[in-house]
């Protein structure tokens, strides 16, 4: 191989780590977003009814479609990496206010209503 044809394959490889390197960094910078509270000054509780045997898929459409977490799929996701003792079921009272993980440990604590 000649030194042009080795140092167009060395910037190609390179770009490529780079767009690899950015992708990740925005994929985390994400995460990391949608783990924050919804609404981090709410004081209004709200009622949540997870029935018994649902899936982490299932828990995380439930608490966005109460508005209580940015994105089911990153939900979801936390639920299945975050596995202490399980999504128990049961009436929960949560608060827009509450960050994901938080919402994740409510949850896993207690079957009884909170």
């Amino acid at each position: 191989m000649t030194n042009d044809k080795l140092r167009r394959q060395n910037r190609v490889v390179i770009i490529i780590l780079v767009i690899l390197v950015c992708c990740g960094l925005g994929i985390h910078q994400y995460f990391n977003y949608a783990l924050k509270p919804v609404d981090p000054s709410s004081k209004r509780i709200i009622h949540v009814e997870i029935p018994k045997g649902a899936t982490d898929h299932q828990v995380g459409v439930i608490l966005k479609g109460k508005r209580l977490v940015r994105s089911s799929f990153v939900c979801d996701y936390y639920l299945q990496t975050h596995k202490e003792a399980g999504v128990k079921a049961g009436t929960f009272k949560l608060k827009g206010s509450y960050s994901t993980p938080q919402i994740v440990k409510i949850l896993q604590e207690s079957r009884e209503s909170r």
